[in-house]
């Protein structure tokens, strides 16, 4: 799964230098529940990305394995285009 979404992360910031998590599944839409943003969260604290613990972010997180969805308030996470 991660591999899916550096390609996604990778596809958004080919025209932009940087952009957060909740932009970033407004494209690409979460569709394996936490799974899926355990592993957005892991590929965050890889430079050149960062994680905002001072700023939270609202994310919908869908699992569409059991047909359902939740609303999740995390810390930002900004995915930066390497330089």
């Amino acid at each position: 799964m991660q591999q899916k979404l550096l390609a996604q992360i990778a596809t958004a910031l080919k025209s932009r230098v940087e952009i957060s998590l909740s932009e970033l599944i407004e494209i690409y839409p979460i569709e394996c529940g936490m799974e899926e943003v355990v592993e957005y969260l892991e590929i965050a604290h890889q430079p050149p990305h960062t994680i905002d613990d001072d700023v939270k972010d609202s994310i919908e997180v869908a699992n569409i394995l059991q047909d359902s969805q939740m609303k999740n308030t995390m810390p930002r996470i900004v995915f930066r285009r390497q330089t």
